[in-house]
């Protein structure tokens, strides 16, 4: 994980951790997620100053904020949200805009704290002027975010928004065999099938699988088979 500093109010500094595997490289383009990945590089060609991404956990809402923070370096800030609410907004957003991106995750999370939507939407206007650019991400639509504050919702709903949708088999699918291929791992088509039938609907907990056996596999010196899966018992044999 990479920390980054964030100092609120001038005294207390946060340390904002970012997956350092949350890259462009590293990120398998699925299904509508290809269309939210060429939005948010186009932000480093001009062609876009922002977007909004939604849709439920597990689908690199996320990943691919903290993958366009790594690739701008210094010149981006990452808000994760659901770790910031409970501080003074205006305290943690001052000067937000001197940076090139600023990425505000998990957007929910400010329904009910008006405070934080005002100084968001100051922000937002802040940033704009700024000739920067800002991404967006929640589990629904700027349009369903029904509570807040209008002037915000409004600035929200100007930007390009892209849903991405829950991973279906074949997408899981589609994520374990592009990570596995990363990692130098050639899964076989009966492999594949066998573990998306037995895991985890999420992908978070599949590709935490795909560590286990991959590290399974480097210790035994043993391929990823299904008999070898099954002698780690780290699936459900039943299906």
């Amino acid at each position: 994980m990479i920390e980054a500093s964030l100092t609120v109010g001038g005294q207390l500094p946060l340390a904002i951790a970012m997956d350092d595997a949350a890259t462009f490289d590293n990120f398998a383009s699925v299904a509508a997620a290809g269309a939210a990945l060429q939005s948010v590089r186009s932000l480093f060609d001009a062609t876009e100053s922002g977007c909004y991404l939604w849709g439920p956990t597990g689908v690199g809402k996320s990943h691919l904020l903290q993958a366009a923070c790594h690739a701008h370096g210094h010149s981006a800030l990452y808000f994760p949200l659901a770790e910031l609410v409970d501080y003074p907004p205006d305290a943690v957003l001052q000067g937000c805009e001197a940076s090139r991106l600023i990425a505000f995750d998990e957007l929910d999370k400010v329904v009910g704290r008006p405070e934080w939507q005002v100084a968001l939407f100051h922000a937002f206007n802040r940033q704009r002027d700024a000739g920067g650019n800002f991404l967006f991400a929640a589990h629904q639509s700027p349009a369903a975010l029904s509570t807040l504050l209008p002037d915000l919702q409004s600035r929200l709903t100007s930007l390009p928004v892209f849903h991405i949708a829950a991973h279906d088999d074949h997408s899981l699918m589609e994520l374990l065999r592009f990570r596995a291929a990363r990692r130098g791992l050639d899964l076989s088509e009966e492999v594949l099938h066998y573990v998306i039938a037995r895991a985890p609907r999420s992908s978070a907990q599949l590709l935490d699988l795909l560590d286990q056996l991959d590290s399974a596999s480097l210790a035994r010196a043993r391929a990823i088979t299904v008999p070898f899966i099954n002698e780690l018992k780290l699936l459900s044999q039943d299906r």
